[in-house]
């Protein structure tokens, strides 16, 4: 897997324009859409690595994370 390709590609879904009314989800499938070409069947713990990342940076973020919390691969 090559992470500076996923970036780039990330970039330039993202850069695409969005529909009026968009939210969340409608973010999320274009992020899915970028890193799916990039996951495989074979391996999958790479797209369980990535949900888990983003669960630990939103923790991060909104002060909830805790040292002491398992997280769900643990």
């Amino acid at each position: 897997m090559k992470l500076q390709q996923i970036v780039s590609e990330l970039i330039e879904q993202l850069q695409k324009p969005m529909k009026p009314g968009c939210d969340l989800s409608d973010l999320g499938n274009e992020i899915g859409i970028a890193i799916g070409k990039h996951t495989s069947d074979q391996t999958g713990y790479e797209l369980q690595s990535f949900i888990s990342g983003i669960k630990h940076g939103i923790s991060l973020a909104k002060g909830t994370h805790s040292l002491d919390t398992p997280t769900p691969d643990s």
